[in-house]
């Protein structure tokens, strides 16, 4: 059994925003493909055209389809993208990332690996958990703006 197809209704004013909102020029590509979603949806296209038309998936489809009914007209086209969890690793902690990796290592005869830098972080109290990607992606940053001579200790560390 598939699912109930539902026809979207709009009034003309809002299929005229709706037509200008398309064709501006500032959209970001997940705005346009909402807006997309919603002409698709008042053109009758089934989710299936709509997503292959679109180059999304059928549950992608659905899931817009379903945020409009949530959110309505304006608070659908106009949602604020979410960009997850703010860095963790603020400029204090790459210094102290730097100063790690430069000077001597965990223990004796023994390198910085990625959980040891982590876990030394947390130790420190400096933050309650943070992720070895996080980690590493701080470190290619260091490596990035190192001069020259640091960066092979750098590149020891990882």
């Amino acid at each position: 059994m598939g699912r109930q197809r539902y026809t979207l209704q709009l009034t003309r004013k809002q299929q005229a925003y709706l037509a200008d909102f398309v064709n501006s020029e500032t959209l970001s590509k997940q705005q346009r493909n909402r807006a997309l979603v919603l002409q698709h949806w008042l053109a009758n296209f089934s989710a299936q055209e709509s997503a292959e038309v679109l180059g999304l998936s059928i549950d992608r489809v659905y899931s817009m389809r379903r945020a409009f009914t949530q959110q309505g007209f304006r608070g659908y086209l106009h949602e604020v993208p979410r960009c997850g969890a703010p860095n963790k690793l603020t400029p204090e902690l790459e210094l102290l990332l730097r100063k790690l990796t430069q000077g001597q290592g965990p223990a004796k005869g023994k390198r910085w690996t990625l959980a040891l830098l982590a876990q030394r972080i947390v130790e420190l109290g400096h933050t309650d958990r943070i992720c070895t990607l996080t980690v590493h992606k701080a470190l290619k940053r260091i490596r990035s703006t190192a001069p020259a001579p640091q960066r092979a200790a750098l590149s020891q560390a990882a």
